[in-house]
């Protein structure tokens, strides 16, 4: 007898047979195979010693039904002795066995014994008795994982029978064992220890799977499992919402199905993702929807040329009822591309086909999303064998869009044609193909090195033990990662980490092995510069692993070579001394259209942000586990400590609690005091110019791509808004962004090394350097003191515990700002190295946007968006002659930035500078020591880079000529508050603010402290105590900053804060302790009147929009929405997750807005929000106008930089601009933005409760009731003779 060999319950038959073959079947002592002899004509058994390469005939399988003997005239037969005489490796065997099993669809679930040879029988009884007690055997080393929904002949037979002996074995006819029933045994008694554990689970409140997202996906969903992923979404996607749960899974299941997939073909493994592919279509529990699933694996086999596999993967497309699209005819294509000669016949046939469903031949290449540019030539290649006239390339796609947006129709016509490029010599053709490759370099790494500014002396000892501790660290991870997937796949490890790992498997081993450990090297240098949230970081490092698989995966498919060649175009085109007539998004389309026929080249392959997360958890708790240092106690013994410290941290009054990751303190001083330093590429400034946006995820690096907006959390709330409009309604936003991009900047290396020299001596302190953290004094408990105060006698307790929560207070205070100290010196370490890496370069910074359309350099520690010292290390790229007026206005911001003249008009300004050169040259000869006159500036270190500049200038032969790179700033007047007084056309906030004509600038904070003081008089008359207190001490800077933060929604108990930090500081004599905090409550209070008074309509404004975010909080419960004048529609993103729903990272936007809202912060942040919007697009309207006139331009918010010359052509395209912005009905589109969105609840919710429709009711009539409006701007306009800003105070 021997044991026959069949395919088990339908829905499992792949994994079973997968794994009896990973266990060597053919060679397995507990049962053989027969084969069909054709001489003899009949079935003999296959003897154990003989490989399967050596068998010459085909084995046989029968099974109970459809009895099967196979012939060897059968096609099949044919095919199977052919791989089996070849000799392939086990796995290509795997694959064909289970497609054999599959073509001849056994329908039975019982295996049959047949008899051969009766003088065998004692033989085969000893091959049975081995098969049941072999579960046993291997029990006692290790219980070998069986998936749900497989069987496993060996465990189920020792599970089902644990009372027979041995003795009764011997008796059992091989006839009468019932695997089948065996079988159903085995999962009823399955099924009730499911139901044990979820019951258990129930009633200790834990969730089904540990895990801190929640995933969808178990252990058994993927790879090895026969279990299917829509059985293991319904029971972990539980707290969905009911009324579209069902939707909501089959969503996310073809998502997660689709990026397990996509993770398989991008790593290579086509055979994988196929498999995956048919165990999900057999009986899946949720329909299959997405039909890039399908194409994907098409592509693939296409790619091979495999039409067997190709035809099967389209048979099961048919299967679900999902069309054929383009990437499915493209499939097709390609897959006859592969071979030597092509049919023109099927050529004609699939193009036949898609013509019947009206796709359009010439869009093909176009609008498939996962061709490859390889297969896009290929697939080219054979259209042309029939067609030899087409192309996919079409001229209409290279025509100019023009804006939609009624602000910008002046922007459709064509620029002047005589306008300059001031990008034109910024860097020669040689220096910028050795900066490219060296971007490039930088792009595939993610890491760039650099000496350090203050470690240069760092000692070899000290750096061979980093050296020899990261090959330690190396080699600890090396084998930890390799023994953890070995486990994994053996099914050893525990439940827990198996379900993660099945999930992630495919991302998990695309790349090799050293990849991974680069990365989790470079994670421990990151953490060791701050503490970070654990989940934060953990996301980045799954990210860092997807974006490594990307770039491998375009790095093969072609992608990155047809990116740099057109780069490489792009970089020529607007480089050239000819300004082009297009914006750089246009330049970049159309050269896409003309060499691909698509609009873009890098795919926007993105995946469910759980994926990422996952990685990073699973890669952490590897170096969690593994990686140790030696440490020794106190007593002198040594213990192992882990690399990373974790500390738990209260969020808000909701509860939630944050786990925070920092490296041990020696592993953080051996990283940080280091003479080479390692910074994030994504953190280091460009060296070529930045792709410029052409979409939502697409610009900014040159290979991969970036997110348009910059999101607060990893809900990414913001970006997954803007998927619900068209793409062109960001086109206005983008082009601004590259206008900022493309400006090219150069270190100041004369303010560089002056810096240097202060922060190497640690004598800046006094200029906002900090000092080393060596130079501060340690805290120390003064416990001398305590234990006196305890010891005495002569004072009560209550004065002792209050000196001695005095002592507590200051030490705690003296700790903290030495570590305050500390992070900020580490902060501009960092960013003297990064500059002092490239004092000798051409830099550029790629910009992206918050949510309310403010833009951000990408890179945060080195940018011309930070303080005093770092904007003074900047200087453009490209220079200009000063001409007529430039040092003028360079003497001028001199001025501005001293402080020294806040109300003086330019002429007076311009004479005080002339007054004051000699101070301003011997600055600029002898800055550290000269009488350091710069010092004594509210911004000195611009100061003393103005000084060097117009020192150098007038002493140049002709300062006229002389060519001057440094930025020349424009400042707004109280930025809010002059969008407030235009919106409301409010007469004395206009004249206030500067938006009406003087010769001299206002001041509003001036003009406000003298309203506060009249308020303080009339009080004082009338006997009030604290106003008699305060005369003589309200100075401007004592309500300034309350002032400068009233438009953004200060609150009074904020600005009594404010004003308590400018008036604490004084004597008793001049006002008493007592009276400060009461003080600062009467200043703010007047403060705010004398505002409303100043500014009525701005008041009044502002109190509209509060009262309108509320409503839409409370009535509608939808955060607050609107459309920036420049077409980007904004979300404010202030919403609450349940603990348990906190780290699910793949919610769509329509999920996202049924969560709770966070109604308080969408009350307050609603009117500064409105009001950065508003600035922001008045600062796209002027870059936009200064890139059509040729101009260099940045910006910093409502801060303006251009060249010297170019100042009073940028003044006047600004008040332009602001004008333009202002003369649109602003607050009324507002109006009718709220009105749709009231609209569309009350259509989604008809029948609501009498309180609730009379609310929303109210909240109509509040938005319809927009604000009534001065006469000021008005009057001005029909003038049409603006002039907006005359004042440029800091």
């Amino acid at each position: 007898m021997t044991q026959l060999l069949r395919v088990w319950a339908t829905h499992g038959y792949h994994q079973n047979f997968r794994k009896l073959l990973n266990q060597g079947i053919y060679n397995c002592k507990s049962c053989s195979i027969l084969r069909y002899s054709s001489e003899s004509d009949k079935l003999e058994k296959v003897t154990d010693d003989i490989p399967v390469k050596e068998m010459k005939e085909s084995p046989v399988i029968f099974s109970k039904g459809k009895r099967k003997p196979v012939s060897k005239e059968m096609s099949p037969v044919s095919t199977q002795l052919q791989i089996l005489s070849a000799g392939l490796e086990k796995r290509k065997l795997q694959l064909y066995v289970e497609k054999w099993f599959k073509d001849h669809w056994f329908t039975s679930s019982k295996v049959e014994f047949k008899t051969v040879d009766h003088s065998e029988s004692s033989k085969v009884k000893r091959s049975v008795k081995t098969a049941v007690e072999g579960g046993k055997k291997r029990k006692k080393k290790k219980t070998t994982k069986t998936q749900p929904g497989e069987f496993n002949v060996a465990e189920a037979s020792q599970r089902s029978t644990p009372q027979v002996d041995k003795e009764q074995i011997k008796d059992i006819s091989i006839e009468k064992i019932d695997l089948n029933e065996t079988y159903r045994k085995y999962n009823e008694k399955v099924k009730e220890e499911r139901k044990a554990k979820e019951s258990d689970r129930k009633r200790e409140g834990a969730s089904s799977v540990e895990d801190d997202r929640g995933s969808p996906i178990q252990k058994s969903a993927f790879g090895h499992g026969a279990q299917k992923l829509g059985k293991t979404l319904s029971q972990l996607r539980k707290a969905e919402f009911a009324k579209d749960a069902t939707a909501v899974k089959k969503k996310h299941y073809n998502e997660d199905l689709l990026s397990y997939i996509w993770g398989y073909v991008m790593g290579g493994k086509i055979h994988h993702a196929h498999s995956v592919l048919m165990q999900h279509t057999v009986k899946p529990e949720y329909e299959i929807t997405e039909p890039q699933i399908f194409n994907c694996v098409l592509l693939g086999w296409a790619r091979k040329g495999n039409e067997v596999m190709l035809t099967e993967a389209l048979t099961q497309m048919k299967k679900f009822q999902i069309c054929e699209h383009y990437d499915t005819f493209a499939a097709k294509l390609l897959c006859i591309g592969s071979r030597r000669t092509y049919n023109k016949e099927t050529i004609r046939d699939i193009l036949q086909q898609m013509e019947e469903m009206n796709l359009d031949i010439r869009c093909l290449i176009q609008n498939c999303e996962i061709l490859t540019p390889r297969d896009a030539s290929t697939v080219l290649k054979v259209i042309q064998s029939v067609d030899p006239d087409y192309s996919h390339l079409k001229s209409e796609n290279l025509t100019t869009q023009h804006y939609s947006v009624p602000l910008l129709r002046d922007f459709n016509a064509s620029p002047p044609e005589d306008a300059p490029n001031p990008l034109f010599q910024v860097i020669s053709s040689s220096k910028f193909e050795e900066n490219l490759q060296k971007q490039l370099k930088f792009e595939e790494t993610g890491t760039v090195s650099m000496d350090s500014t203050y470690f240069a002396n760092f000692s070899k000892k000290q750096e061979k033990t980093k050296e020899l501790l990261v090959e330690q660290f190396r080699g600890t991870l090396t084998a930890a990662f390799k023994f953890s997937l070995q486990k994994y796949s053996k099914g050893e490890l525990i439940s827990s980490i198996s379900a993660n790992l099945e999930q992630i498997w495919p991302f998990l081993n695309a790349l090799k092995t050293n990849k991974y450990i680069d990365l989790m090297i470079k994670e421990i240098e990151v953490v060791a510069e701050k503490e970070y949230s654990a989940g934060y970081r953990k996301y980045q490092l799954g990210q860092s692993v997807i974006n490594s698989i990307k770039m491998k995966y375009f790095k093969e498919s072609g992608y990155l070579e047809q990116q740099k060649m057109i780069y490489k175009e792009y970089i020529g085109i607007i480089l050239s001394k000819r300004n082009p007539n297009r914006c750089h998004r246009e330049i970049w389309q159309s050269l896409c259209l003309e060499h691909t026929g698509k609009s873009t080249i890098l795919p926007d392959y993105s995946f469910p942000d759980h994926i990422s997360f996952k990685i990073g958890k699973f890669l952490y708790s590897l170096m969690n586990r593994h990686l140790k240092i030696l440490s020794k106690r106190p007593d002198g013994t040594s213990h192992n400590i882990p690399v990373f410290c974790y500390a738990s941290r209260d969020q808000g009054k909701d509860g939630r609690v944050l786990a925070f990751i920092q490296t041990h303190p020696r592993i953080k001083k051996m990283f940080m005091e280091n003479s080479v330093m390692k910074c994030e590429q994504v953190f280091y400034p460009m060296i070529v110019p930045p792709v410029p946006w052409h979409g939502k995820q697409l610009g900014g690096f040159i290979t991969f791509n970036s997110d348009l907006i910059r999101c607060l959390d990893d809900i990414r709330m913001e970006l997954k808004y803007l998927q619900k409009y068209p793409e062109d309604s960001l086109h206005p936003v983008m082009d601004s962004l590259n206008t900022l991009g493309t400006c090219g900047w150069k270190i100041n290396t004369k303010m560089l090394d002056v810096i240097m020299e202060l922060f190497k001596k640690d004598a800046g302190s006094s200029l906002d350097l900090p000092p080393a953290k060596h130079t501060l004094p340690k805290p120390v408990f003064p416990l001398l003191e305590v234990k006196e105060m305890i010891e005495s006698k002569t004072e009560n307790e209550d004065e002792k515990k209050k000196k001695m929560a005095e002592l507590w207070r200051k030490y705690f205070k003296m700790k903290k700002d030495r570590a305050e100290t500390h992070s900020l010196w580490c902060h501009m370490h960092k960013t003297l190295s990064l500059a002092e890496s490239i004092r000798d370069e051409v830099i550029w910074f790629p910009h992206n946007l918050d949510f309310r359309g403010r833009s951000y350099p990408f890179m945060p520690h080195l940018n011309y968006h930070g303080d005093d010292v770092r904007r003074s290390l900047f200087q453009f790229a490209n220079g200009k002659p000063l001409g007529e007026k430039g040092l003028d206005w360079l003497k001028i911001h001199l001025i501005n930035l001293t402080g020294f003249a806040k109300r003086s008009s330019n002429t007076e300004r311009l004479h005080l500078a002339n007054k004051l050169l000699p101070d301003i040259m011997d600055s600029a000869d002898n800055p550290l020591e000269g009488r350091k006159w710069w010092q004594t500036s509210d911004e000195p270190f611009q100061t003393l880079a103005v000084c060097m500049e117009v020192t150098t200038a007038l002493r140049s032969e002709d300062p006229t000529q002389f060519v001057s790179y440094f930025p020349t700033h424009q400042d707004g007047s109280c930025n809010g508050l002059q969008h407030y007084a235009a919106l409301g056309r409010d007469q004395a906030g206009a004249e206030s603010v500067n938006l009406s004509p003087f010769t001299h600038p206002q001041d509003v904070y001036s003009d406000v402290v003298e309203l506060v003081e009249k308020i303080r008089q009339k009080d004082a008359e009338e006997g009030l105590e604290i106003a008699q207190k305060l005369e003589g001490l309200i100075k401007r800077k004592t309500i300034k900053q309350t002032i400068m933060t009233s438009v953004y929604g200060v609150t009074m108990y904020g600005a009594k804060l404010q004003i308590y930090k400018q008036i604490n500081p004084l004597s008793d004599e001049a006002l008493p302790s007592e009276f400060h905090m009461p003080a600062s409550v009467y200043l703010a209070r007047c403060a705010f009147k004398a505002l409303e008074e100043m500014f009525s309509s701005a008041r009044s404004i502002q109190d509209w929009f509060t009262q309108i975010a509320r409503g839409m909080a409370k009535s509608c419960k939808l955060p607050t929405q609107w459309i920036m004048p420049m077409g980007m529609p904004v979300i404010q993103p202030y919403i609450k997750l349940d603990d348990d729903m906190k780290f699910k990272r793949d919610y769509n936007i329509e999920e996202l807005l049924k969560f709770k809202i966070e109604s308080r912060k969408q009350r307050n942040g609603f009117p500064p929000n409105y009001i950065h919007s508003i600035d922001a697009s008045h600062m796209m309207l002027t870059s936009l106008e200064m890139y059509r006139a040729g101009l260099t331009f940045a910006s910093v918010h409502d801060c303006y930089w251009t060249h010297a010359n170019d100042v009073d052509l940028m003044n006047k395209l600004c008040r332009k601009q602001f004008v333009a912005l202002h003369s649109q009905p602003l607050l009324e589109t507002l109006s009718a933005d709220f009105m749709r969105h009231i609209e569309k609840y009350q259509k989604e919710h008809p029948k609501l409760d009498k309180s609730h429709k009379q609310s929303v009711t109210d909240l109509r009539e509040l938005v319809c009731s927009v604000p009534q409006k001065g006469k000021f701007i008005s009057d001005v306009l029909q003038q049409g003779d603006y002039n907006p800003s005359q004042g440029t105070s800091p």
